[in-house]
């Protein structure tokens, strides 16, 4: 007639057990012992509760996954702070498997992202910012997934004292944005938007735009000898260019084996005809083409940058455009975006602003949005991510 269930890790009496005290009571013997499984009941159940609340209170102060390489248990919850996509359909149907909450929110400061990511285990971001006091406020956090490369809103130094896994998609739009690179170099080269201009205003008059150089037998440096800039580098041998490059991870043996030479940034600056920038901001690489960097540059250099805004000095840029020591330049990203009106870079004719499309096709928006909704997956399922930016919270977790 005692039955004792365990539901939640308390000890729960069913309701027959707990009716029958009355006829206990009428025999002595057998009322002895029901007292003493009553007391037993209650002191299991104290002691459960001690334990639950321990638990709970510590996993909240660590920030950590209670789950430690295990899926998190209970209700599923993703929230999407802001995203480049008109909808989350296809994040849905993909969480969903796992039958996660999917919510999308379009927020632009960090009391929006507390707000909206409250009960979220993990947030998935374009550019809103996930800072140390984002991850400080929320308790369930245990990853964070950026739409794209870059991951300078991310606060990682504080994701990874907190054991919260950072995620980004870095093999999304390659060759992309080697495309748009070697398109914006190819504009600039024969000045195609001012002849486009020109033209479309009834002109008909090319010796206006000249001179207008051949590639043939030019120099072409690439700062940033990742997957991005390796197919830059592929792409202009095409057009019998001199390839040279510069990034301090590569080796010179790696860089050579793609028919790329390796210099120093100095080196770079001062003898490239065509510069194309291809790293990711940083400490390091932030403003890593400033006003010192600017003046070793050729009066006649074409420069573009389709990586970061902040790699160079925009107020510099400015400064040796209006001074003429630049040939043309080709921006897909800006220090500040999108641009007020008044913006002076958007004043040169001889400059060419593309507003951050250089990811763009058809194929790679349905991958950036497939994977990383399926690497958002990957942590609230317990499996190891494809790309952690800070895979030392992998082993803190299992330390544990």
């Amino acid at each position: 007639m005692l039955r004792i269930r365990e539901r939640s890790k308390s000890i729960v009496l069913t309701k027959s057990f707990l009716n029958t005290s009355h006829y206990f009571s009428s025999f002595p013997r057998l009322n002895a012992r029901f007292n003493s499984a009553r007391l037993l009941t209650r002191c299991l159940e104290t002691s459960l509760s001690e334990c639950t609340s321990a638990e709970s209170l510590n996993e909240r102060r660590k920030g950590i996954c209670p789950h430690q390489g295990s899926r998190v248990r209970g209700q599923l919850a993703v929230a999407i702070t802001d995203s480049p996509f008109e909808n989350g359909e296809k994040e849905q149907a993909i969480l969903g498997r796992i039958g996660a909450n999917v919510r999308r929110f379009h927020c632009t400061n960090e009391s929006e992202v507390i707000d909206a990511a409250r009960n979220a285990h993990v947030i998935m971001c374009d550019t809103s910012p996930v800072t140390r006091k984002v991850i400080d406020s929320l308790s369930k956090l245990v990853g964070v997934v950026e739409y794209g490369i870059g991951y300078d809103n991310i606060d990682v130094n504080a994701a990874t004292e907190n054991r919260v896994l950072v995620c980004n998609v870095p093999d999304f739009m390659t060759s992309e944005v080697a495309d748009h690179a070697v398109a914006l170099i190819l504009a600039l080269t024969r000045k195609l938007d001012r002849i486009g201009r020109s033209t479309r205003a009834g002109e008909w008059n090319w010796r206006e735009f000249r001179p207008i150089s051949s590639l043939d037998g030019r120099t072409v440096g690439i700062i940033g000898f990742g997957s991005i800039g390796r197919q830059v580098a592929e792409r202009m041998r095409s057009f019998r260019t001199r390839v040279i490059a510069y990034d301090p991870y590569v080796t010179r043996e790696a860089m050579e084996k793609l028919g790329a030479r390796s210099c120093s940034l100095d080196d770079l600056l001062e003898v490239s005809d065509v510069i194309s920038i291809h790293v990711p901001l940083t400490k390091e690489t932030r403003q890593l083409i400033g006003r010192k960097e600017l003046a070793r540059l050729k009066d006649s250099v074409i420069l573009v940058n389709t990586s970061r805004g902040s790699v160079i000095d925009q107020e510099a840029l400015v400064e040796s455009l209006r001074k003429g020591r630049i040939g043309a330049v080709g921006l897909d990203v800006l220090a500040r975006e999108p641009p007020i009106s008044t913006d002076p870079i958007l004043g040169f004719e001889n400059v060419i602003v593309t507003p951050h499309v250089g990811w763009y096709s058809e194929q790679s928006s349905s991958r950036l949005q497939e994977h990383a909704a399926l690497e958002a997956e990957r942590i609230l399922t317990g499996q190891r991510p494809e790309h952690p930016v800070n895979p030392e919270v992998l082993s803190k977790r299992k330390d544990r």
